[in-house]
């Protein structure tokens, strides 16, 4: 499990940078997600699952490489997703049962578990996780929106100011396996739809999110 790093020309050409080992496991196959690794804001954090040992790595970001910050349990089974703002950070972990989990980052890169932040996914904790893909914070922080494969839901947390949540709220997705997803102009949730991996089958949709409200646009 590693990060490979290229730098880019004027001219969009791509250069081999490095190689940077993230002290975890991966899985050996592909995640089915979106998300597995994010950068800060700022650009000066980099966040990495390692699904296959339960954990999430941080490195800093330099103008020549990466170098290695902190490495922490993810909170639950098979870590797929992250998203971060300001200085939280939350991870999705698709492993039975499934849920999310909050953390804090200090100005050190250091990741801190936060307390009763972990939330189960539709299925409330119980049996076989529903083939989650995504979490992200709304653009204003105010909600997390997770993307439920198996289900066919969309899901939403409110976001407190202490970076705790409640829910989720579950919303019946517009089209069949809901995955990856974007934010875009006026703040929608455009949402890319798999259908199952059906041939010529895929779609997108958008959404508006405001708290528990959630409206197909």
């Amino acid at each position: 499990n590693e990060v490979v790093m290229y730098r880019a020309a004027s001219g969009g050409g791509l250069t081999l940078t490095g190689r940077f080992p993230t002290g975890g496991l991966g899985l050996g196959s592909g995640l089915g997600s979106q998300g597995a690794l994010i950068l800060s804001s700022n650009g000066q954090w980099l966040f990495v699952v390692n699904a296959g040992s339960n954990e999430i790595s941080v490195f800093s970001v330099k103008s020549n490489g990466l170098v290695f910050a902190d490495k922490v349990a993810s909170g639950g089974v098979r870590p797929i997703s992250l998203t971060v703002r300001k200085n939280f950070l939350y991870v999705l972990n698709a492993g039975d049962p499934g849920n999310i989990s909050g953390f804090k980052l200090n100005g050190n890169g250091k990741l801190t578990p936060l307390a009763n932040s972990t939330r189960f996914l539709s299925n409330n904790g119980s049996g076989a996780a529903p083939g989650p893909a995504q979490v992200s914070f709304t653009p204003d922080g105010a909600n997390l929106v997770v993307t439920e494969k198996g289900t066919n839901l969309i899901d939403t947390y409110k976001v407190q100011k202490n970076g705790l949540t409640t829910g989720p709220v579950t919303h019946p997705s517009s089209g069949l396996t809901p995955f990856g997803f974007a934010f875009g102009k006026d703040d929608a949730l455009i949402v890319s739809e798999a259908f199952g991996g059906a041939v010529n089958g895929s779609a997108v949709s958008s959404y508006q999110v405001d708290g528990n409200d959630f409206h197909l646009v």
